[in-house]
């Protein structure tokens, strides 16, 4: 079955910011101890600079205040201080994608252990995966997002994507593999949120 679809970014595109830079502030601000975790992420960063270990490594460390969140400081945490930055109009676009019928995914770098409480009206949400203290396969991001699209549509018994029809939203040229796959690409520009051509 072909399906036209609506894929959007998160960061800075459904939501002013980064959700990750928000969580690590939101964590400092309740446990300052924490802070001693970035000697760890500093090292795994330079590690992944110099090609010793991978990227998901270092960001596994970078996620440090998922180690100690319940379930229910993650669904506190997204309602609090990541919903309260989505951008409206991107918001009400989205909505009347899915009105329209239009299969509605948001595929991000951010991690589905708090994005999973986004409560938009989407037909799936795709995000790095972390578990365990660790992030599992690769950092959703660039050309990673495009097996995870097609991997969701496949499990959604959609076969095609109706590319002349299809819609792509980014703040981001790093997302363009994923507008790859559709015809009609739109930036979200940042700090207003307003919707434009996607323009390279």
């Amino acid at each position: 079955m072909k399906r036209k679809v609506a894929l959007f970014d998160f960061d800075n595109t459904i939501a002013n910011g980064d959700t990750i830079k928000r969580l690590v502030i939101y964590d400092l601000k309740k446990k300052p101890y924490h802070v001693i975790y970035f000697v760890c992420v500093a090292i795994y960063y330079l590690g992944y600079m110099l090609k010793f270990n991978s990227f998901e490594k270092a960001k596994s460390y970078l996620l440090f205040p998922l180690r100690s969140m319940s379930e229910k400081e993650c669904q506190k945490f997204y309602k609090e201080y990541v919903e309260p930055y989505y951008y409206s109009n991107v918001v009400e676009e989205l909505k009347q994608k899915k009105e329209d019928g239009y299969f509605v995914i948001v595929c991000t770098a951010s991690t589905e252990k708090y994005m999973k409480y986004c409560e938009l009206p989407i037909d799936a949400m795709l995000g790095t995966i972390y578990e365990n203290k660790k992030i599992i396969g690769k950092n959703c991001k660039n050309e990673e997002k495009i097996p995870r699209i097609l991997s969701c549509l496949k499990e959604n018994s959609i076969e095609d994507i109706d590319y002349e029809n299809s819609y792509g939203y980014s703040d981001s040229n790093a997302d363009i593999p994923m507008l790859s796959l559709v015809k009609n690409k739109k930036r979200v520009l940042l700090k207003t949120g307003t919707i434009v051509d996607f323009k390279e």
